[in-house]
């Protein structure tokens, strides 16, 4: 506010107005409201006129934002659509956008519901926090080449939004970007950009292929969680995280091959997709959350490579069709409930320096016919573990000179057949 003041100060000293003013705005000129933004560099942005601002009947129709605005003796250059300056006009229906124009601020056209078009230039470097959130009459959106962030709900809730072209200097995809824009269904991804954040695409039902570029770092949470139509995703070569539930739900997502950079998959990153039935993990990858692959029903073997340490709970509960599991040599625990309700599951070779196996890890998986175990000392096993299996069907495979601690440890005192690994070449 004392910075408004001074402005008013010097431009009057300046005799570019008079001294009285009630409004949230500095000058009017063609019927747009602007505040001087820089008295130096004679800047102004577009705002609204009253101080609490009320756009329900102000702005309407087709709007033209100038290149430059002359008042008084002066000229202005308009180099922002201030927060706030188009906020609920109703009867807004398009607007085109100077070419000197580098933000446009928070809540600049939320609710602006009638409002089907609008063309951002190349000067754009911004688009903050909710600027467009509820237009629901976008239908097709082009971000120009000179920006670099989308703020948080930026077009949340464009339900009629169908089109997105992302503009080549763009890095950041803010939280809710996109969310509920329940008719989109083609985005472009520049290969500037790096990050997409949480809720990014949540509930887009409708898009039905992602393609991300080379250079993404990161996949927020929930980024495309019920993106029910999603079948085909294609990912960078540079990708380091995919955050908790970023593809829960997408339910007709089928391959997916990821990165040699890939570190960490969230919790349910992956959770409720049925029809995933093609997954290689990498060999970079450190962690995996619990029910990462929960439900996916269609897959039918896993590898945990040897970098990961830990699995996370319930990390393949219920997925019906699988039929192997290898886990890696690295892994020192596996978590409750991993692999229960796995009813199709035949073969499980455990790593060497698993120590842990949680309650019910492998509950209700009844077709399991070998297991192999890697690892000298007997794993602890936790409570229900194995529960429906008929341990008189199935071979256990153990390293050499070690029966004699699996047969007095528990659980593994159950199994009828133990062979140890110089056994075992006689038997296969």
């Amino acid at each position: 506010m004392k910075h408004r003041y001074t402005i008013l100060l010097l431009l009057i000293l300046a005799g570019i107005f008079a001294p009285v003013t009630t409004m949230a705005y500095d000058f009017e000129v063609g019927k747009l409201y602007y505040n001087i933004t820089s008295v130096s560099d004679l800047t102004v942005e577009v705002t609204y006129r009253d101080k609490n601002f009320n756009g329900t009947t102000l702005y309407s129709g087709d709007i033209l934002i100038p290149n430059v605005v002359k008042y008084g003796n002066r000229t202005f250059y308009v180099v922002a659509i201030g927060a706030n300056a188009f906020n609920n006009c109703g009867a807004l229906k398009s607007v085109r956008v100077g070419n000197g124009v580098k933000s446009i601020g928070s809540n600049a056209f939320f609710n602006c519901r009638r409002l089907t078009n609008i063309d951002l230039p190349l000067s754009v470097e911004t688009i903050d926090d909710c600027a467009f959130c509820n237009c629901d009459g976008l239908t097709h959106v082009n971000v120009g080449n000179g920006c670099v962030s989308i703020g948080t709900e930026a077009f949340r809730g464009c339900s009629s939004l169908m089109q997105v072209r992302l503009g080549n200097s763009l890095r950041i995809i803010g939280n809710n970007a996109f969310q509920y824009c329940s008719n989109l269904r083609n985005i472009s991804f520049p290969s500037t950009l790096e990050h997409i954040g949480h809720n990014a695409f949540h509930n887009c039902q409708r898009l039905p292929s992602v393609n991300l570029p080379s250079g993404l770092l990161t996949i927020g949470n929930s980024a495309f969680e019920e993106c029910l139509s999603l079948s085909s995703l294609s990912v960078g070569r540079s990708l380091q995280s995919i955050g908790n539930s970023a593809f829960e739900s997408c339910a007709k997502l089928t391959g997916v091959r990821l990165p040699a950079t890939l570190k960490t998959i969230g919790s349910s990153a992956f959770e409720g997709c049925l029809r995933l039935d093609n997954l290689v993990l990498p060999d970079s990858l450190l962690s995996i959350g619990g029910s990462a692959f929960e439900n996916c029903t269609a897959l039918d073997a896993i590898v945990i490579p040897n970098s990961v340490t830990s699995i996370g709970s319930s990390l393949m509960r219920g997925c019906r069709s699988l039929r192997s599991v290898v886990i890696g040599d690295h892994v020192t625990s596996i978590g409750q409930s991993s692999f229960s309700n796995c009813t199709q599951l035949e073969s499980v070779v455990i790593g060497r320096n698993v120590s842990y196996i949680g309650s019910f890890a492998f509950d209700n998986c009844n077709k399991v016919t070998r297991i192999e175990l890697l690892c000298e000392t007997p794993p602890a096993v936790g409570y229900d573990n194995f529960s429906n299996l008929q341990f008189t069907m199935v071979d256990l495979y153990i390293p050499v000179n070690c029966k004699s601690r699996y047969k007095v440890a528990f659980m593994w005192e159950k199994f009828a057949f133990i062979y140890e690994s110089n056994e075992k070449k006689s038997q296969d």
